[in-house]
């Protein structure tokens, strides 16, 4: 059931004041879906903008074959969609189809219209809020593709992080095993080679021991903390990878519709002036019977 307090949580209602917020509920209209049913397909005409009471709503692009849809979305349970259609009579943009069971309520741009067109003030304040999503949302589709995920990651590394990265970049290198070589050869010389002073860790060397079981497991975790921010660096970057390859896979779709359509256009183009040549000839044809 819509409330005024669900209303105050959408953004192009929530500057309303309470009172219009009491009428906006009394426009809303039950909907009921079963599991697969579609609600409304891409380029059909939009009126109504919906609220998911209960159930599931996937959001699909259709594409060509093989893939033959994208899921942009999954909205769940008092999430709402189609608000643009109140605004305007254009075609809608994907496709809407029910994963599960699912009630909705529904608000028809003709009672949406006539309550604005009785509020004038608050139809400027909506359409305010509007082109700032728009805006929000063409910002973020130009930078769908140029996203980077070690600056995705760099971004938010800690302090503890940092140092985490530089230990286990030390201790995977050749400086590492190098050091490290040097500092137990000495270490053993000079606790086996007795010349001026007594050895302070006699063989089997159980000080030597110690620190290097120490070391070891510290260095464990802290080595395991550097490979899962790679593994989450990795499912950072396998995201943008799908994001630019629905990206790649709409515009090839764009284009190759637009290579149809030239092609229609030139074929049509072609009929057009073979069927004047055509003409042109019986003309001349029936001139010189004459």
């Amino acid at each position: 059931m819509i409330t005024k307090e669900f209303l105050s949580k959408i953004p192009i209602f929530k500057f309303l004041p309470e009172e219009d917020h009491v009428s906006l509920v009394s426009l809303w209209k039950m909907k009921t879906l079963n599991a697969g049913e579609v609600l409304f397909r891409k380029g059909e005409p939009g009126s109504s903008m919906f609220m998911i009471e209960e159930g599931e709503i996937e959001i699909i692009l259709p594409v060509d074959p093989p893939v033959n849809e994208v899921l942009l979305s999954t909205l769940k349970e008092g999430e709402f969609f189609g608000e643009l259609s109140l605004f305007a009579d254009t075609p809608r943009t994907a496709t809407a189809r029910a994963q599960a069971n699912t009630k909705l309520v529904e608000m028809q741009r003709g009672d949406f219209i006539t309550f604005v067109m009785e509020r004038p003030s608050i139809g400027i304040s909506m359409l305010s809020e509007m082109a700032k999503r728009l805006q929000m949302t063409n910002e973020l589709i130009s930078s769908l593709a140029a996203k980077n995920p070690n600056e995705e990651i760099e971004e938010k590394l800690t302090f503890g992080d940092r140092i985490a990265d530089k230990i286990a970049e030390f201790g995977g290198s050749w400086s590492f095993i190098i050091s490290f070589g040097v500092f137990m050869a000495l270490w053993i010389g000079i606790n086996v080679v007795q010349i001026l002073v007594q050895p302070f860790d006699a063989y089997p060397f159980t000080f030597l021991n110690l620190m290097l079981s120490t070391v070891a497991a510290l260095q464990a975790p802290v080595i395991m903390m550097s490979q899962n921010r790679a593994q989450k660096k990795d499912r950072l970057k396998a995201d943008l990878d799908y994001q630019v390859n629905v990206k790649s896979e709409l515009m090839l779709q764009q284009m190759h519709q637009k290579m149809d359509r030239l092609l229609d256009e030139e074929l049509g183009h072609i009929h057009r002036e073979l069927e004047s040549m055509r003409q042109h000839s019986a003309s001349k044809k029936r001139s010189a019977k004459k």
